[in-house]
């Protein structure tokens, strides 16, 4: 094949060139070559691509800096008109300007993934919840406190659907709560314990946690929850009988059945012993991880939010007072005046 290509190429050298006229006498006329089809696209494709280099050409692109940019006032966003020649490079910077002024891209702020915005509560004449807000981000760990009285699980039942505000906005992963219905709320991903244990009596340890798992959208199973939190053989006790802090660890592998993605924890701590609130703390800090959670903490435990809690926020009489870091909120006056009212 390669003979016969090149035996073509030199049998095509010995003919006359077809873009030149002889004149009578046999000389070639002029030197006007007769257009070979392709060509002049190749050229032009050949032009634009040297261009292009030049256009790209660090130290090409120096000299011309050297001798001066001229950048006049533009509008902002513009690209200033630089002093390249040929023309090309200019039609290739003033497409580039119009494409990037036609696809402007504006980055989003991130939305939280729980935001309580201005919500109000009122029982009869007394005003639980009063105009507040406050966020979680995702993956947080944040507390709420205060003294008691303060609305803080009256905010626990507005998130999860067992009150209805007065005023105010609830949003979950960007979309609004509160169209939800209460037996819904499980199923957007958010579970909760109760400040009093919350168990189906009469039931073992295990049915208890499975009626959480009924609304189960994860990987995690009924067994999973029930040997992390360290009760998987206890499975086949009735809970009736079993010491309060073991209850709580119940509640807790219930909520975790369901494989929630927020998790309201109301006075985890409550009846448990120093020893077992340390274990709790460690508990905490691990669920996070270990489930890709994000935690709301309602505890007045104040060691145990300011050891596990990244924000706090603080409400007082219905009304959010303080929000910031554990060192933060416990350097705010008036949150020290909530908790231990004005000096005498």
């Amino acid at each position: 094949m390669a003979e016969r290509r090149h035996a073509s190429d030199r049998e095509s050298a010995r003919r006359p060139h077809l873009g030149r006229r002889r004149r009578a006498d046999g000389a070639e006329q002029g030197c006007v070559d007769a257009p070979i089809a392709g060509t002049q696209d190749e050229e032009r494709g050949a032009a634009i691509l040297r261009e292009h280099q030049r256009l790209h050409d660090l130290s090409h692109f120096d000299a011309d800096r050297s001798r001066g940019l001229r950048c006049g006032p533009g509008r902002v966003g513009e690209l200033p008109d630089l002093d390249l020649e040929p023309a090309l490079p200019q039609a290739l910077l003033h497409l580039q300007r119009c494409w990037m002024q036609r696809h402007s891209f504006k980055v989003l702020p991130a939305v939280p993934l729980l935001e309580v915005d201005s919500v109000t509560k009122r029982f009869g004449g007394i005003v639980a919840l009063d105009d507040v807000s406050f966020d979680v981000e995702a993956g947080e760990i944040v507390g709420l406190i205060g003294p008691n009285g303060a609305g803080k699980t009256t905010a626990f039942n507005v998130i999860t659907r067992l009150y209805t505000p007065d005023a105010g906005h609830v949003r979950f992963d960007g979309k609004d709560l509160l169209a939800t219905r209460p037996s819904g709320v499980i199923r957007r991903g958010i579970a909760r314990t109760f400040q009093n244990v919350e168990l189906f009596r009469g039931l073992t340890v295990l049915e208890n946690v499975q009626v959480g798992a009924h609304a189960r959208t994860g990987d995690h199973t009924v067994d999973d929850a029930l040997f992390y939190v360290g009760i998987g053989s206890l499975r086949h006790f009735q809970v009736d009988g079993l010491p309060f802090g073991t209850q709580k660890r119940v509640e807790l592998a219930r909520a975790l059945a369901s494989s929630p993605r927020l998790m309201l924890l109301d006075e985890p701590a409550g009846g448990l012993n120093h020893e077992e609130v340390q274990d709790l703390a460690g508990l905490l800090r691990r669920l996070r991880g270990d489930f890709d959670l994000t935690l709301l903490l309602v505890e007045h435990h104040m060691g145990l939010v300011m050891s596990v809690a990244e924000r706090v926020h603080v409400l007082d009489f219905g009304r959010k007072i303080a929000e910031g870091t554990p060192a933060e909120v416990q350097a705010n006056p008036a949150v020290i005046e909530a908790y231990l009212g004005t000096a005498a």
